[in-house]
């Protein structure tokens, strides 16, 4: 076998003995989901065909009242290109005390759209619209989100903007009858170019209160997210709210791992 030939059997079967660590179809710890680890999300979808089971556990130990936990547990499905499906229950450990639209039990369905990748010229952006279907505790009525979300990168800096509105079905007692929410985020991958396994995140937001005639909840939160395996993620995050109503958050907390099939 001459040396060319050689060459090119040694670069064929490195290529091959790399398939089954990195797989072309791989969870990218970089792809921003909600609440994975914080609440705000980037504008691209995961890959068409891929499958994401996501779970966290989110603690939010407020100012006044008890502290709640919350289990995330959500499947994200690549449809089509550039779109997502998404299927998520959040479980409260306090289902009564909790107001606005996002009620214990709830099954939110959502849809997620990349109609324009970043170019020179744009950034990349998204829609995403979700149903709340009122099957949890105390929950009355069809509640609708529209979020619209920006990315752009300067360098490796990454900067998404996410600006959302939620129209309440039934609001009950003072509960708002809708609500915005508004998302400032820079995300940076660390030890890049010589390792690319952790993405920190940061953002700033403000959201109405669930109940009318109160301050915005408005704080900042931070997070990590590392690449275990190629198809395994983990990530944390921490945060505060330092102005809102009495029973805004002192602390927010998220511990969660993301697996792609």
């Amino acid at each position: 076998m001459s040396p060319s030939g050689l060459r090119t059997l040694l670069l064929l079967l490195c290529a091959w003995l790399a398939g089954p660590t990195m797989p072309a179809l791989s969870l990218d710890h970089d792809n921003l989901d909600p609440n994975r680890p914080i609440g705000m999300e980037d504008a691209y979808a995961i890959p068409k065909g891929e499958i994401g089971l996501e779970g966290g556990v989110r603690f939010n130990d407020r100012r006044e009242g008890r502290t709640n936990v919350t289990f995330q547990p959500q499947i994200i499905y690549g449809a089509f290109a550039n779109t997502q499906i998404e299927i998520q229950g959040d479980l409260f450990t306090e289902p009564r005390s909790i107001v606005g639209a996002n009620k214990s039990g709830d099954l939110h369905l959502g849809v997620l759209y990349n109609f324009n990748t970043e170019t020179v010229d744009l950034p990349a952006m998204a829609v995403r619209f979700e149903v709340d279907l009122p099957t949890g505790v105390n929950s009355k009525g069809v509640d609708t989100q529209l979020t619209g979300i920006v990315t752009r990168s300067f360098g490796r800096l990454r900067v998404h903007l996410n600006a959302g509105y939620t129209l309440l079905g039934s609001p009950q007692g003072q509960e708002r009858p809708g609500a915005y929410r508004a998302v400032a985020a820079v995300s940076y991958p660390l030890g890049y170019p010589t390792s690319f396994r952790d993405t920190l995140i940061a953002s700033v937001y403000t959201r109405q209160s669930d109940l009318r005639g109160q301050r915005n909840h408005t704080g900042m939160e931070i997070g990590l997210r590392h690449q275990l395996t190629s198809r395994v993620v983990l990530d944390a995050g921490l945060g505060t709210e330092f102005l809102g109503p009495a029973e805004r958050a002192a602390l927010l907390g998220t511990l969660g791992v993301s697996v792609g099939f």
